[in-house]
C-alpha cells in the first residue's frame, strides 16, 4: 500500500533535525519536513484534528471526564480501538499467534511478527500497546511492528493483556510481566535470542514497559537489554516539582491553530485524570503507577519519544531528565507538530515512520 506522503519527507526530516537542551538534558528535535511555523500542528494531522475537535464538542461530558460507567467506556474503547494506520508493508511479514498463562492462570494472547529476512538469533522487541489501560490492542500497532521487523530483521512480539475496568489493577501489569518471562523462555523457538530482549510501549504501554523493567530488577533477573517508551504515562499520582508541573507555558502553540491544539491538550489530559478510577485503585502513589517517583540507576539504555503538543510531554521530558541524572543512557526525541499516539499513524505521517526507523537503530545499536 502506498504512503500518504512522499518518502523524500523522511530525508528532509533527517536534514532538518536539531539538538538542544531542555533542563540541561540533550534532546533531539525532529522538525516537520514541510512546515516551518513555530508551534504549528503537522499539516496532515491538523486536517484530521479539526474534525476530531468538532466531534468532541458533541460527546457527553461524562465521556470526557472518563466517568466509570459502561456507556462511557464503550464509546471510548471504540474511539481508541480504531486502526489509524495504513499498511506500508503488505507482504513478507508473518504473524504467528500464541498464548501464555498469566499469574492467575488466565490465558493471554501474544503475537510474533517475523519477516522473511529475520536475522539469525534475532534481537526481540516485546511491545506493549497503549489505550489508557482500558482499550487498545495489537491490531492498533500491527502496521508499526510489521514495518519495524521488515526494516531491521528483528522479531517483534505484542501482548493483548487484559483490560480495566473488568480486570482491575494490577492485572494488566502482571499480565505483561508474565509475558516477558514467557518470552525469555520461548524466544529461541521463534528464532530469537532470549538474551537480546528489548521492551517497549506507548502511552499506558510505556507505563507497563517500565513496570516490566523495574520488576525484573526487583526480581534480580537480567532480562532486558533496553527499553523504548513512547509518550509514556509516568506520573499518575500527580507528583509536583519544577520539572513535571503541567503548564501550557511549556508548549509552543501557533495562534491560528490554538483552538484545536488546546482542545487536544485539555481533553486528553482530562482523560488521564480518571485513570485511577478506571484501574480500580486510589493508590496511585506507587512506583508501579507513578514511576516518576523513583528511578533505578540500573535501568537499561532507554529510548524516549514524544510529540511537541502531547499532554504527556512535560512529564515525559521530566522523566528523561531523571534517567539522565541517575546515569541511565537515554536518547530522547521530540517530534515537532505532533500530539499523542502518533505511532498509530503509520503510512499517514512521515514522523511515525521516522520514529520506527529510530527505534530500529536503537535496538540494533544496543544488541551485543
Amino acid at each position: 500500500m502506498p504512503r500518504k506522503y512522499d518518502k523524500k519527507r523522511l530525508n528532509e526530516m533527517l536534514n532538518k533535525q536539531e539538538t538542544g537542551l531542555v533542563d540541561k538534558v540533550e534532546i533531539v528535535f525532529k522538525n516537520m519536513p514541510d512546515c516551518d511555523i513555530k508551534g504549528a500542528m503537522e499539516p496532515r494531522l491538523y486536517k484530521d484534528m479539526k474534525k476530531v475537535a468538532l466531534l468532541t464538542r458533541l460527546l457527553p461530558k461524562s465521556v470526557l471526564k472518563l466517568e466509570m460507567n459502561t456507556a462511557s467506556i464503550k464509546k471510548l474503547r471504540k474511539m481508541f480501538n480504531n486502526v489509524d494506520s495504513t499498511p506500508i508493508i503488505d507482504k513478507g511479514v508473518d504473524v504467528i499467534t500464541d498464548s501464555f498463562l498469566a499469574a492467575d492462570g488466565g490465558e493471554i494472547p501474544i503475537h510474533c511478527f517475523k519477516s522473511q529476512e529475520t536475522l539469525e538469533n534475532a534481537p526481540i522487541l516485546y511491545f506493549i500497546h497503549g489505550g489508557g489501560f482500558f482499550a487498545g490492542s495489537t491490531a492498533v500497532v500491527a502496521d508499526m511492528l510489521k514495518l519495524l521487523v521488515a526494516n531491521t530483521g528483528i522479531l517483534a512480539f505484542s501482548v493483548d493483556y487484559r483490560l480495566a475496568p473488568e480486570h482491575p489493577y494490577p492485572t494488566s501489569h502482571e499480565d505483561c510481566y508474565s509475558g516477558l518471562l514467557w518470552l525469555h523462555q520461548h524466544a529461541s523457538q521463534f528464532g530469537g535470542d532470549p538474551d537480546q530482549i528489548f521492551v517497549g510501549g506507548d502511552s499506558a504501554g510505556g507505563n507497563l514497559t517500565l513496570y516490566c523493567a523495574n520488576r525484573a530488577l526487583e526480581d534480580q533477573l537480567d532480562l532486558i537489554k533496553g527499553q523504548l517508551i513512547l509518550y509514556p504515562t509516568v506520573n499518575m499520582g500527580g507528583v509536583q516539582d519544577e520539572y513535571v508541573r503541567f503548564t501550557k507555558d511549556k508548549f509552543d502553540i501557533y495562534d491560528k491553530q490554538a483552538k484545536v491544539i488546546n482542545l487536544s491538550l485539555d481533553m486528553l489530559r482530562g482523560l488521564g485524570d480518571g485513570l485511577g478510577q478506571i484501574l480500580g485503585t486510589t493508590d496511585l502513589m506507587t512506583p508501579y503507577l507513578t514511576p516518576y517517583m523513583a528511578v533505578n540507576p540500573k535501568l537499561p539504555p532507554t529510548f524516549i519519544a514524544v510529540g511537541e503538543h502531547d499532554f504527556l510531554k512535560i512529564e515525559t521530558l521530566a522523566y528523561a531528565r531523571k534517567l539522565v541524572m541517575a546515569g541511565v543512557e537515554t536518547k530522547t526525541i521530540v517530534y515537532k507538530g505532533l500530539g499523542h499516539a502518533f505511532i498509530d499513524r503509520i503510512g499517514y505521517l512521515p514522523q511515525s515512520e521516522d520514529c520506527v526507523i529510530e527505534m530500529g537503530k536503537f535496538i540494533l545499536n544496543h544488541r551485543s
